[in-house]
């Protein structure tokens, strides 16, 4: 290791440290990490943890609330494995500076984007689908399909802060949050 990839990591890292069991041997390859990751290579990461199976042993569904258990952390990446049941959602949000990839394992999931004198846009991503992110990307995101559908999301640097977005007084505005929060339309 270089004396460069030794060094912390300048961005801020999610507080606090969530523990998580001893990586199965399919996902040791999450260790290998000490860089920053970005959005292309993030989606293939997501990709590799739908393809192996090993996400099942992640999977936390609550009728409440959009449920998510942390699969792997480091000082470069966290990655989770997400439930989504009828009815829930995030509501527009961003990353902060953290870039994302998604890889739905089952069901469906529905993602909107926000455009600017258009209206919203949205498709949906099914089983082995990714979807990229890039600093600065701005989404919202629904159950589609399955009871429950299940996403696997890599973010790098690790997801410390979100935007949350809401109407207030007729304007758009961006509420700054935890990153480990559980997001809401409203």
């Amino acid at each position: 290791m270089t004396p460069a990839a030794r060094q912390r990591p300048s961005w801020p890292t999610p507080e606090p440290r969530w523990p998580f069991p001893e990586l199965p041997d399919e996902l040791r390859f999450l260790e290998q990490i000490e860089r920053q990751v970005h959005a292309p290579e993030l989606a293939d990461i997501s990709r590799r943890i739908v393809e192996s199976g090993a996400w099942r042993d992640y999977v936390a569904v609550c009728e409440d609330y959009r449920d998510y258990r942390l699969v792997f952390e480091n000082d470069y990446v966290d990655i989770w494995v997400l439930s989504w049941l009828p009815g829930q959602e995030t509501g527009f949000h961003d990353h902060d500076i953290s870039e994302v990839g998604i890889c739905v394992a089952e069901g469906a999931i529905r993602e909107h984007h926000m455009h600017v004198y258009e209206a919203d846009t949205d498709h949906v991503i099914r089983p082995g689908e990714t979807q990229e992110g890039p600093f600065g990307y701005i989404h919202r995101v629904e159950h589609c399909e399955g009871e429950p559908a299940i996403s696997v999301h890599s973010y790098s640097p690790p997801l410390a802060w979100v935007g949350q977005y809401r109407e207030n007084g007729g304007h758009m505005v961006r509420l700054r949050q935890p990153g480990r929060t559980r997001l809401s339309p409203t």
